[in-house]
Parts: C-alpha cells; structure tokens; sequence
C-alpha cells in the first residue's frame, strides 16, 4: 500500500518538494526542490530526504540530504500544515532543538526523531513529547520538511 504523507517542502529557503511516499514498514522518502515552498521559490537548491521508523515505533532514523543552496543552511524541521499553508514546526532535523548545526554549505545529516523531540503545538492538537502524535501526522498528508537559508529564512 503506498501513501502520501509528509509533503517535504524544503524551502530553500532550500527546496520545497513533492509528496513524501510510506510504504507498509514505515519508510518515508522526498525528492526536494523549491516550487512545494508557500510562496514557491525559484532556486537551484535540491535535495532527499528519507526516514524508517524502528521496530518498536518510538523513533524515525532520517537522512537530509541538500545541495545547490543559495546561500548558508540555517535550520531544517518538519511541519504540520495541510498543501498551499506554512505550518508550525513540530520537530527539528538540524540547527535548532538538541539537534546538530546544519551544514552551512549543503550535505548530509542523519539523526534520529524520538518523542523527547516532539514540539509542542496546541493549536492543533500536537502534544510535546508524543510521538504517537508525530506519527499520526507523518501519516497525512499535512507534513512537510523544510531547510531554511540566510536568503529565504522563513
């Protein structure tokens, strides 16, 4: 069964994108560019981005990949917002949180997602700290990635 969850926008502010395809054993993946953005944004700027979820279900291992920016990656997360809507963050991938900076020049950063990484977003109902949460929404189509530059920084 293939479903649409997570439509990365890495914004280019990096790269916008498609939607994030799941498979069955809880595998997600994105090619990114920068016309999913709100507003879209015309760059070179590309990118992936791939995550499993583990066994148990208490965690997502993820890797961004990114290249071709426009000036220094400042932050990367994913969001919750339905297609045409910038959306509240909900856990970061780089450059903020307990994560690691972001390449500034483009790259590759792996990590890990686990409920302690689960912002808080009471407006629409996501509790800090469920990951239960995280997955009910990387499970719509209503999330989205996103990589911030100096150039495009919101």
């Amino acid at each position: 069964m293939r479903l649409h969850s997570l439509t990365a926008a890495c914004a280019l502010i990096l790269i916008g994108t498609s939607s994030v395809s799941a498979d069955e054993e809880g595998d997600f993946s994105a090619r990114l560019n920068g016309f999913r953005e709100v507003p879209p944004i015309l760059t070179n700027g590309r990118g992936t981005f791939t995550a499993t979820l583990d066994a148990s279900g208490t965690s997502l291992s993820f890797t961004l990949t990114f290249s071709a920016l426009s000036s220094t990656a400042t932050v990367a997360h994913i969001h919750f917002a339905q297609a045409g809507v910038a959306g509240n963050i909900i856990a970061f991938l780089c450059g903020g949180g307990s994560k690691p900076a972001c390449p500034a020049a483009g790259g590759t950063v792996t990590g890990t997602i686990a409920a302690a990484d689960i912002l808080a977003v009471p407006s629409q109902g996501i509790t800090a700290g469920s990951f239960s949460d995280f997955l009910r929404v990387l499970g719509s189509p209503d999330a989205y990635a996103n990589v911030h530059t100096a150039n495009f920084p919101s």
